[in-house]
């Protein structure tokens, strides 16, 4: 599912349970994608996110998700996607 804005990966990346939701971004034209694990903290207005090619971590804000994340580009672009 294409992600349309971040109110809608708010919605897509929000659980009850805490559990992360799987999404990835198209790359080259569709030859290659990264793969991400995210989690939106309602309450917090935070995001938990985790790279899947090296494991990495990350929390911010989604007043920092500009300066910390290239997910708004990736949403600009249509190429943000929920498995």
């Amino acid at each position: 599912m294409l992600v349309e804005n971040l109110d809608h990966l708010k919605a897509l990346a929000e659980n009850k349970n805490g559990d992360f939701e799987d999404f990835h971004i198209v790359l080259a034209g569709g030859l290659a994608k990264s793969s991400k694990r995210i989690l939106y903290h309602f309450e917090f207005d935070e995001f938990s996110l985790i790279h899947e090619f090296d494991d990495s971590y990350q929390e911010f804000k989604s007043s920092e998700i500009d300066k910390e994340t290239n997910l708004m580009d990736a949403i600009k672009l249509k190429a943000l996607f929920k498995n």
